[in-house]
């Protein structure tokens, strides 16, 4: 090395290396008395007790500007970390709250750092957490084949306990089933359908799912047969009803109703263990098989026993 570089280098040294360090300390208090602003965002935990729920989420976001010193910002300068803060609502708190969140709420958050949250403020809707249990209802769509009809629907399970909020499940008196198409059936037929679950809130179903047995037979019509007369049964005495006829109306599949004949329906009054006197008797009808009873005419009728016995 060339005597005047050395000279340069060694002469004086103790000097340069004070100021060297003199210059480090003195760049070090600048930068951390240095203000700096850092926008972040923070997330709010909500805690509820135990039988509590809020309406939403449970974590809420709102974002913050946090002013200081170099030294204590560098932890948020670092990355994209998000701070973490909670609200606990006490027990015993329900319908809609409003709290405010500020630094009392944040995780580990150095006092000297000064904290702006725009719209601190977060609602929430609090409310006791409650089970009911609730109808459900089929939804069917189109038509069974030309000359068949729907004769029964049942539905497994018929009822389904649901969970949330008390005065969200206030409102819910029947749950729906999808739109179950029975165009076309000419037998029975067992759909596995979903639950509509739209407009309920945050609703927790036993069964998202039901079991809908359709069952379809032929197409049924009524049929009226009149001038039936009433017979009387039962009695030792002799006895005289009013009217002497009845009309009766059945149903059944028009192959089964094109081969009854009148005389295979009866009618009567049972008079048994009654004593002379007038009565008014409900009318009991026999009808043919395969067929149901819609209504008889008249319903009941007079029946007056006279104090003389029949001849056997």
């Amino acid at each position: 090395m060339k005597p005047r570089i050395r000279s340069l280098l060694f002469e004086n040294l103790p000097y340069k290396i004070t100021a060297v360090i003199l210059s480090c300390m003195l760049w070090y208090i600048v930068q951390g008395e240095e203000i700096l602003e850092v926008n972040r965002r923070i997330a709010v935990t909500v805690i509820v007790p135990d039988g509590y729920t809020i309406k939403g989420p449970t974590l809420r976001y709102k974002d913050a500007t946090l002013r200081g010193p170099r030294v204590l910002l560098g932890q948020f300068m670092e990355g994209k970390k998000m701070m973490e803060g909670t609200i606990k609502i006490p027990p015993g708190k329900s319908g809609q709250l409003r709290y405010r969140v500020d630094r009392e709420n944040l995780t580990s958050f150095d006092p000297r750092i000064r904290l702006t949250i725009h719209d601190p403020f977060i609602v929430v809707t609090v409310d006791e957490v409650t089970s009911k249990k609730i109808p459900v209802r089929e939804v069917l769509q189109g038509a069974p084949a030309p000359g068949y009809m729907l004769e029964k629907v049942i539905i497994d399970p018929e009822f389904v306990n649901i969970n949330g909020l008390k005065a969200d499940l206030a409102k819910i008196t029947q749950l729906t089933t999808e739109g179950i198409d029975i165009s076309g059936l000419k037998q029975p037929k067992v759909f596995e359908v979903s639950l509509i679950k739209t407009g309920m809130g945050d609703v927790q179903f036993s069964s998202s799912r039901v079991n809908v047995k359709v069952a379809i037979g032929e197409q049924k019509i009524n049929k009226k047969f009149t001038s039936i007369p009433i017979e009387v049964v039962g009695g030792d005495y002799l006895t005289n009803v009013r009217p002497q006829f009845a009309s009766i109306v059945i149903q059944g599949t028009p192959g089964v109703l094109s081969f009854i004949k009148k005389s295979e329906l009866r009618a009567f009054v049972d008079v048994r263990d009654l004593t002379p006197g007038r009565y008014e008797r409900d009318l009991q009808v026999k009808i043919p098989p395969e067929t149901v009873m819609i209504e008889t005419h008249p319903k009941a009728t007079s029946v007056e026993i006279y104090n003389q016995r029949r001849l056997r």
